[in-house]
């Protein structure tokens, strides 16, 4: 394999993790934590809270680190891939 190759798929390897921890912030933290908590809070203040919309909170809240680690760990396999 060439030198310069080599150096492309390293940076490539990466741009993937980047992009990775980027999404499983994004998506674990941004739209299955913070969103639903913020849902129930406006829910509350506006009398239309549902024991549904709770149990739903929930378990976006519970699943939100699985879920997370799952995207990020995506993005570590591809660069490993990538540097091999």
């Amino acid at each position: 394999m060439e030198h310069g190759e080599r150096k492309i798929r390293k940076a490539a390897g990466y741009l993937c993790v980047l992009l990775g921890s980027v999404l499983a912030v994004y998506v674990g933290i941004w739209r299955m934590i913070i969103r639903p908590l913020a849902g129930l809070y406006l829910a509350m203040k506006a009398g239309e809270l549902t024991i549904l919309y709770v149990i739903t909170a929930l378990i976006k809240c519970g699943l939100s680190l699985t879920v997370g680690g799952f995207i990020w760990s995506v993005g570590y396999m591809l660069k490993c891939i990538l540097d091999a």
